[in-house]
């Protein structure tokens, strides 16, 4: 099982604040309690934090991006202390999304001018102000805005992203930060997962408040999985706004967005903004029934006055099965003492977890679904090309992921790579059983090489049964004596 950390609207309430240290070891004691539980629930091997970093600042705000970077130091601070803390101080190990709480408003309104009576007439309603639009509609002085500096309203998220450079400057990332496209794609479990951090704040700022992805940033995304030189088995897609609410809201994100990532392969959506968790699935048909789980996590640092009435801090454990057909949601409720436990709320009353299914999308033949043939037939011609440009050490860590035991080609290229290495420690624990003659020489060579010489020579005496020729037994064995002599007087 592969166990994701999901935290969500770390937006420290200035009503309601709670500090670094008191909110970690919160979560680390959680974690003490849960690693017992029914059913068991592994420690944390990656996580994922879907937006709204920190509070942001309103309008007006003197010395506003000071204020914004004292603010993503305090998350900061907190990140890596999580990283530390759970994950060995790896940093690549923690998926980070925008919210809307990350964009800046003063930064998008210093890219607006107002109109006035003297500009052109203007026919407006409601559709004319949606995210793509350049136009906005302020509901306090009931007048309309336009985005006259385009390139300076692209850095409403330029804090977010020092914080991103920051928090990543040292962290082994497989796929490079990109600021420009919409999304970023993270590797976890050895490339059996995929996730897509998304970026759903595309035309949010002050006066819009909805949540959306930019057109064609999802099929973008698709493709650049497709194009990956290792297929992974799962699809994750995080990203921050919810896709339901009450009819008079206008913070969320199109629905539309969902269907297309489910058409897409992603079996696995985790979102928040909503600070409420919850866990359900969501299926399009095409022309079958295909599903995607989605989950919400409540905010981690939000106060009361932010919070729905009767919810409290939360976030989510959540448990992603072997066959990465299933997971279990578990929803973890901060209560007396600022300390987390079972949430008793809602689809989480019973248990404090939900589980969910899905089925994984076929593969590429139209046949079985992408399990982990797909996965190492993948590793396995990157580690041929590893191989074959002299990576000799990339192409033995590529095969080392491969859970099941190497055969055919996959073993050919291993002992390959062992031999070229010089690694003789792991030829021997690879081969131990020779399956030819070619491999009972490599074993033989390789306990020469490590003086592992009474296991060589009992290895020599089993040369029949590997039909080893007797002039090859001879010239082994005149190897082992004369190994063995310089031993001895050494």
């Amino acid at each position: 099982m592969f166990t994701l950390l999901h935290i969500s609207d770390l937006h420290r309430s200035p009503h309601d604040p709670i500090e670094n240290a008191s909110l970690l070891d919160a979560l680390l004691t959680d974690k003490d309690r849960y690693l017992v539980e029914t059913p068991k629930v592994g420690a944390p091997d990656a996580a994922i934090v879907s937006g709204d970093i920190i509070q942001g600042v309103t309008l007006n705000t003197p010395d506003y991006a000071a204020e914004l970077d004292r603010q993503y130091g305090v998350a900061y601070d907190f990140l890596a202390q999580l990283a530390v803390r759970f994950f060995s101080g790896d940093h690549s190990r923690v998926v980070v999304v925008p919210g809307n709480h990350d964009v800046c408003w003063n930064t998008a309104y210093d890219a607006m001018t107002e109109l006035t009576p003297e500009d052109p007439p203007i026919e407006a309603h409601a559709k004319l102000f949606h995210a793509s639009s350049n136009l906005r509609w302020n509901w306090n002085t009931r007048s309309i805005f336009r985005i006259t500096d385009p390139v300076g309203y692209k850095l409403r998220l330029d804090a977010y992203w020092r914080f991103m450079k920051r928090f990543y400057a040292d962290a082994k990332l497989k796929h490079k930060l990109d600021y420009n496209r919409g999304f970023n794609l993270f590797e976890l479990d050895n490339g059996r997962i995929v996730v897509a951090a998304l970026e759903s704040v595309h035309g949010n700022d002050c006066f819009c408040r909805q949540g959306a992805i930019e057109r064609s940033v999802l099929g973008n995304c698709s493709l650049a999985i497709r194009d990956l030189p290792q297929q992974p088995i799962l699809r994750i897609a995080a990203w921050h706004h919810s896709f339901q609410g009450p009819p008079q809201g206008d913070d969320y994100m199109d629905i539309a967005s969902v269907h297309e990532m489910v058409g897409s392969g992603f079996r696995l959506g985790l979102h928040g903004h909503q600070h409420q968790a919850d866990a359900s699935a969501y299926a399009i048909h095409l022309p079958e029934k295909l599903s995607m789980a989605i989950s919400s996590a409540g905010s981690l640092c939000a106060g009361r006055r932010e919070l729905p009435r009767g919810v409290n801090r939360e976030y989510n454990v959540v448990v992603i099965d072997n066959e990465y057909e299933s997971a279990r949601f578990h929803v973890r409720e901060m209560t007396q003492g600022n300390h987390f436990g079972k949430c008793g709320r809602g689809v989480f009353r019973m248990d404090g977890f939900s589980e969910l299914h899905w089925q994984l999308p076929a593969g590429r033949a139209g046949g079985e679904p992408l399990k982990d043939q797909l996965f190492t037939a993948s590793i396995v011609i990157r580690a041929e090309e590893a191989l074959r440009n002299d990576r000799a050490a990339d192409a033995l860590s590529l095969l080392e992921e491969i859970k099941q035991p190497l055969t055919g080609h996959a073993r050919v290229l291993f002992i390959e790579a062992a031999r070229a290495t010089r690694n003789a420690n792991k030829m021997i624990a690879f081969i131990k059983h020779p399956q030819s003659i070619a491999e009972f020489i490599e074993l033989f060579g390789a306990m020469l090489t490590e003086k592992q010489l009474d296991e060589a020579a009992a290895l020599l005496g089993k040369a029949g049964e590997f039909n080893v020729d007797v002039g090859t037994v001879e010239g082994l064995r005149a190897k082992l004596q004369l190994k063995m002599y310089m031993v001895k007087n050494l």
